[in-house]
Formats: structure tokens, C-alpha cells, sequence
């Protein structure tokens, strides 16, 4: 399998780092602090496939490969965690799944301003009692007339309370189990529900709520997908999310390496740079041969994801080795660093957190090593 990268893949690499170090970075730690993610930012980053990567270009998007998508998530992953988040399924997955699941009437409807950032997406899935278990989901879509109506509460939805379209899960027959599940598209201009955001330790300037539907309406044609076919959609979104926190993974494992080589030279002990150092040399080439292998991980998992084969085994690998090394990449770093690594001077302390975050969502570590137990040996160990 060849890795090397096209010319046209390189020059998107190329383009992306200049633009995240010259126009991301020196705004990152101020939006951390103020909590936000600017909407201009967001318009800047459509020329460079932030938008709807995957979008073919007859629906106004560039139709990007999932390496070249898995390479603007390194690099944001790079930069800002917070950033990477909001790419993952905000700005790409949302009109991408509903490019392919979604009618043309729906496609016409919400695609356009969702490639031109004048709107942005949500996707919930997650609830209070349903987390790694997606078939288990309890909040319900009962038809009436002309609407659906939505009693049920999601957790930990990415942008939930910023965005104005979102893509919920629901169960619209409980007799058939994860067979009555139903996926629909939310508009907050006609769909009433209440958003409160959520605290967290990592991705400061990106907001994870807790929705919260009572009686809530929603129009009948808004339905995505053949009903009782919304936990198919759900899984193979998922499927795509890992592969991107996988890439984004290896991004802040990259920054790591650098921020780690540049301490390294510039700090001094015992009349020389720590960087000559056997033990500091161990944990850098530890963080470098770690990072090298994810990426392949990671490009491996999107060559599945471009051929259209089963990549359950592939994207999950991913992201469970990817997620693991950035958080001891992070850790070594940290250690590298010293006292100044806990410093909010310096950007550990922010890859550390953002390294261990990525460990939890599209499925935890945990629920990786058994999706690829089950693929190895064809046998579940969760049912």
C-alpha cells in the first residue's frame, strides 16, 4: 500500500500549515480564555476544505479524499483541539451524511448554508443512560399528523447550543429495539428545545450541551433515511468521526514533538542543553516513532474509508492506538517540560488535556478494543 502523498495532497498540507500557523495560532489561547469559536474564522476555512470536505462538488463541495480530510485534521489537531473538534462533525460530517442519506429536497434545503457557514450543525446521539451502547437509545418520535413529536434529553452534543440544523437519533418504534430507531434534521427556526452548555477540562472554546426535547415538533418530512434505518446511519458516522480524531490525534501529537525539540535545544542544565540528554532523548524518539505509527494507522483507516470496503477494524485501530499515543506523547512532553509544562506559558497543559478528551468521544478506548475483539474473533463481548 503506498502512503506517499499526491502532489495535490502535499500542496493542501503545505497550504494548511502556513495558513494554521500564520492565522490560527496567535488567536488560539485568547478564544481558550474567552470560551469561543469565531464564526469569521469558520468563513476562512472554507477555501481550505474545512467545509464539507467530503461534499461531492455537485452539491458545492470539493469532493476532498479522506486522506486530504485526514490531513486538515492533523494539522488542526495541531494547532487548536477546539478547532479540530468543530471540523470533526459541525463543519463536514453534518452536510456530508446528509448528502448521502438525505433527499434532494433535503439536500437542497439545508446543504448550501451549511457549505457557506452561514449556518452550523449539531449531531446527537449520546443521551443520559445511553453513551458507548447507541442501540439503547430512549428519547422517542411519535408521529402525529403532520409532525413528529420528540420527548428525550441528548448529552454531550458538539456546538448543540450554537448550531442552527442538527442531525437526532430517536426511537419511533420501541418494539423493534435498535431496529425502531430513526435519524431526523432539527431546525432550531422551527423546532423548539432548550441548550445548556456543559463545563469541561479540554476543547475550552468549543461548546458541548445538553439538549433537552419535550413535545418538541418536527416536521414529518425532516425524517433522514428510511425509517427505523437511523442506528445504521449513526454507526457509519461514527465510523467516520473516529478516523478524524484519529488524525486529529496525531496533530497534537506532532505538536507536541515540536514544542518538546524546541524546549529540549533552548533549555539548559548542568552547562548544556537538556536535549543532549539520553533520558530526554528517549522520551522524544519515544513521542516521534509513536506519532509516525499513527499516521499510518490513520491513512490506512482512510484508504478503507476512500475504497467503500468495512472499516470498522481499520478506524477503530485507529483511533484507539492514535488516541492512546497522543495522550502519552502529551505526558512525556509534559515531562520534558518540567515545572513549565503545567504553565499556561507554555501549550502543554492544553495538548495534555486535549490528548485525553479525544480518548472519550466516537466511542472510548474501551469500546475500540472490543469492536476490534469482535472483528479479530468473531465473537462479541458485549452481547
Amino acid at each position: 500500500m503506498d502512503f506517499e502523498l499526491t502532489e495535490e495532497q502535499k500542496i493542501l498540507q503545505d497550504t494548511v500549515k502556513k495558513f494554521m500557523d500564520n492565522e490560527v495560532a496567535p488567536i488560539v489561547e485568547e478564544c481558550e480564555k474567552k470560551k469561543e469559536m469565531p464564526r469569521d474564522l469558520i468563513k476562512k476555512l472554507i477555501p481550505l476544505g474545512y467545509v464539507g470536505a467530503l461534499v461531492p462538488p455537485e452539491y458545492g463541495g470539493l469532493g476532498l479524499d479522506y486522506i486530504s480530510l485526514g490531513i486538515l485534521m492533523e494539522e488542526a489537531g495541531r494547532t487548536w483541539g477546539a478547532l479540530r473538534i468543530m471540523a470533526n462533525g459541525p463543519l463536514n460530517l453534518i452536510p456530508y451524511t446528509i448528502c448521502v442519506n438525505g433527499t434532494e429536497e433535503q439536500k437542497k434545503r439545508f446543504i448550501p448554508s451549511l457549505l457557506s457557514a452561514d449556518k452550523t450543525g449539531f449531531l446527537a446521539i449520546t443521551e443520559p443512560n445511553v453513551g458507548s451502547d447507541a442501540s439503547g437509545i430512549e428519547t422517542r418520535a411519535d408521529l402525529q399528523g403532520s409532525h413528529f413529536i420528540v420527548n428525550g434529553t441528548k448529552m454531550w452534543v458538539t456546538n448543540g447550543s450554537t448550531a442552527d440544523v442538527g442531525i437526532i437519533f430517536a426511537s419511533t418504534d420501541k418494539s423493534k429495539g435498535p431496529g425502531g430507531i430513526s435519524a431526523f434534521i432539527v431546525d432550531k427556526e422551527e423546532t423548539t428545545y432548550s441548550a445548556t452548555n456543559i463545563e469541561k477540562m479540554f476543547g475550552h472554546a468549543m461548546v458541548a450541551s445538553e439538549l433537552v426535547f419535550e413535545d418538541a415538533k418536527v416536521p414529518k418530512e425532516n425524517i433522514f433515511g428510511p425509517e427505523g434505518k437511523g442506528l445504521k446511519i449513526a454507526l457509519t458516522t461514527l465510523n467516520e468521526g473516529r478516523h478524524n480524531v484519529a488524525m486529529g490525534s496525531v496533530g497534537i501529537a506532532q505538536a507536541c514533538i515540536d514544542a518538546s525539540v524546541k524546549y529540549a535545544k533552548e533549555r539548559k542544565q548542568f552547562g548544556k542543553p537538556i536535549g543532549s540528554f539520553q533520558l530526554v532523548q528517549k522520551l522524544i524518539v519515544e513521542m516521534v516513532a509513536d506519532t509516525m505509527a499513527s499516521r499510518l494507522l490513520g491513512y490506512q483507516a482512510a484508504k478503507c474509508l476512500d475504497t467503500g470496503g468495512r472499516c470498522d477494524r481499520f478506524c477503530s485501530v485507529a483511533k484507539l492506538f492514535a488516541c492512546e499515543a497522543a495522550f502519552k506523547t502529551a505526558s512525556n512532553a509534559l515531562q520534558v517540560h518540567g515545572g513549565y509544562g503545567y504553565s499556561k506559558e507554555f501549550p502543554i497543559e492544553r495538548y495534555f488535556r486535549d490528548a485525553r478528551g479525544a480518548m472519550i468521544p466516537e466511542g472510548t478506548t474501551e469500546i475500540q478494543t472490543l469492536i476490534i475483539g469482535r472483528d479479530v474473533l468473531g465473537m462479541s463481548a458485549i452481547r
